[in-house]
């Protein structure tokens, strides 16, 4: 044993990457190296499901403040799971496990193929912890006859030598077992791979959709349509549930409708819709309330509706007016000379118009609720408009995604699956049987040694002993 021990670690040392550098290899090697890449991936993790992913830039900064929003976006804590960093630990941590494979699998497996041990000292019997020794009135080849038939009707693998007076046997059992760690590396590898191809091949997303809306997809044939948005309450008054209707359209046809809710996502072509929320649109009105009235002269106003994008002429005046955006809290980059909402609450709502006169584009004034009249919306004119109020519309949030590697990451879990059985249901047993006669009886000692469960050895132990000795 102490022969084949030696020239395994021989071999083990002889192993050509090995040769690619011991620092380096140590390194790769260490358990210390896994932890770190398991709780950084765990550490991150957390961001990516407290920070929302993929929303807008306007989100973060409304909910993190301007300077933690833009840093969010720069780190990709936005789309965490697609980001060169999180890529990058999942590259490290599969090469960590193939250096750890390629490190203890080599010397188990030719271990495993070379166990077998056709004569051994029967002084090793007495040093195993489940070992017994007992006489049996019986020669010792019919000792020997019995204890293989036990051992085979008991599904051991067997290996007997000797003859005369004199006989050993070598029995084992469950020796894939002890690749079950092996599989999970296995399936480690099948899961970080499928991870691998999903980020780099996938994508995710989410789109904000208001009814009638329809979407063109880059990387897909064909477009998405919002019909019908809807909330369902419980007779208390709380929301049950939010819901979708959508429909797909392919080549100009309508090939596919589903209503959709939280955990009910549409599937289409591997490109997987969800329900993730809904609100008010802070970028569109379904309708803006207007008053039309003279700058001096009291009791001229006349208040009427405008609908989202559709003109609307104004009573008693030549002009007609439209309504072409809508930010709930606004603000203005100067240097991008760019309007956008700070935040999705109504805390600085204001409505852009345009005012015509007959078919003449007079103006296109941004009107503010909270400060009527800053901005005149008729230049050189008596008369002005003031937003006064108006009625919301909701959207659809709907987040999307497609994973090419989910597969993978399917059979990289059955791998797993296999691999726990094999790992914590199948255990590795190995018995040494030494057969001496001597006079009218005949001696037999017995012993071994089992990975886990020595409870299950113990009682396999007695089961030999008692088949054999009460025959």
């Amino acid at each position: 044993m102490a022969e084949n021990a030696k020239q395994a670690a021989e071999g083990m040392d002889a192993r050509w990457y090995r040769t690619l550098g011991s620092g380096i290899w140590a390194f790769l090697n260490s358990l210390k190296l896994t932890i770190f890449i398991l709780i950084a991936l765990a550490a991150t993790s957390i961001f990516g499901t407290a920070i929302e992913q993929n929303a807008p830039l306007q989100k973060y900064i409304a909910e993190y403040g301007e300077t933690w929003g833009n840093l969010i976006i720069y780190t990709n804590l936005d789309n965490m799971y697609y980001s060169w960093w999180f890529r990058g630990l999942i590259l490290f941590l599969a090469v960590n496990i193939v250096v750890c494979t390629l490190e203890r699998f080599p010397p188990k497996w030719k271990s495993l193929l070379e166990h077998k041990q056709e004569r051994f000292d029967p002084k090793l019997i007495e040093k195993f912890a489940h070992h017994e020794t007992l006489s049996i009135g019986a020669s010792p080849e019919a000792v020997r006859d019995r204890l293989l038939q036990v051992l085979r009707k008991k599904r051991f693998g067997t290996v007997s030598s000797g003859g005369g007076d004199e006989f050993f046997i070598y029995a084992w059992k469950g020796r894939i077992g002890r690749l079950g760690s092996d599989m999970t590396h296995i399936s480690l590898l099948l899961i970080l791979l499928g991870a691998l191809v999903g980020s780099v091949y996938g994508y995710r997303d989410s789109i904000f959709m208001n009814v009638g809306n329809t979407v063109k997809f880059s990387n897909e044939s064909f477009m998405l349509r919002l019909d019908k948005f809807w909330i369902d309450y419980y007779d208390t008054g709380h929301i049950r549930q939010y819901n979708s209707l959508l429909t797909i359209i392919e080549d100009g046809k309508e090939v596919m409708q589903k209503q959709i809710w939280v955990n009910e996502p549409l599937d289409y072509k591997g490109l997987k819709f969800y329900q993730a929320n809904y609100g008010l649109s802070w970028n569109k009105l379904e309708e803006a309330q207007l008053t039309f009235r003279h700058k001096v002269k009291e009791g001229t106003e006349v208040s009427f509706p405008v609908k989202w994008n559709t003109a609307t002429d104004v009573p008693n005046s030549k002009y007609s007016v439209k309504v072409i955006g809508y930010t709930a809290d606004f603000a203005y980059d100067e240097e991008d000379n760019l309007v956008y909402s700070k935040s999705e609450n109504p805390n600085n709502p204001a409505i852009k118009i345009e005012v015509y006169e007959g078919e003449k584009l007079v103006s296109s004034p941004w009107l503010f609720l909270n400060y009527p009249g800053i901005f005149p919306a008729i230049p050189d004119s008596d008369h002005d408009f003031v937003y006064t109020g108006h009625k919301g519309t909701w959207f659809s949030g709907l987040q999307y995604s497609k994973d090419p590697g989910t597969n993978i990451v399917w059979v990289g879990s059955a791998v797993m699956g296999i691999g726990f059985i094999m790992a914590f249901f199948i255990y590795h047993r190995r018995v040494w049987i030494h057969i001496k006669g001597g006079g009218q009886s005949t001696e037999m000692k017995i012993g071994g040694t089992i990975n886990k469960n020595t409870f299950a050895f113990e009682r396999d132990i007695r089961e030999i002993t008692e088949s054999v000795s009460s025959n």
